[in-house]
């Protein structure tokens, strides 16, 4: 098991299509943890289903817990790609990312079926 894991919402299309595109990147550098799988959420107790459907959560190689942008950023930097999301760090706009962040993880749902013709899926595969 890799030290990096980040745990994501299995029944989000977007989600999904999101984890799909960096597993890609770093299939052999992070863990994937579909936070709806009750046999692998026993693995990382420290870790609330309810919190981690509700926000994306990360545990990076020290251990640390990253959510949200923060946690988006830091895996898109572990690729090498989308270097610009780096931006999203700068005090001004980390606030405003942060806002964004929200407002689409409360909506998720319904961005999803406006993006992709899908709201909900009983458990997409990454």
């Amino acid at each position: 098991m890799n030290n990096i894991a980040v745990f994501y919402d299995a029944s989000c299309p977007l989600c999904v299509r999101e984890m799909s595109s960096l597993k890609s990147h770093l299939a052999d550098q992070v863990t994937f943890v579909n936070v709806l799988d009750n046999n692998l959420m026993t693995n990382y107790p420290e870790i609330s289903i309810a919190e981690s459907k509700r926000v994306l959560h990360v545990i990076d190689e020290t251990g640390s817990l990253r959510l949200g942008v923060d946690a988006n950023v830091y895996l898109w930097e572990l690729t090498g790609t989308k270097r610009y999301l780096t931006l999203l760090r700068l005090p001004v706009i980390r606030s405003i990312a942060n806002v964004g962040y929200w407002v689409f993880a409360r909506n998720r749902y319904r961005l999803s079926r406006l993006l992709t013709g899908k709201s909900k899926c009983e458990q997409c595969d990454i």
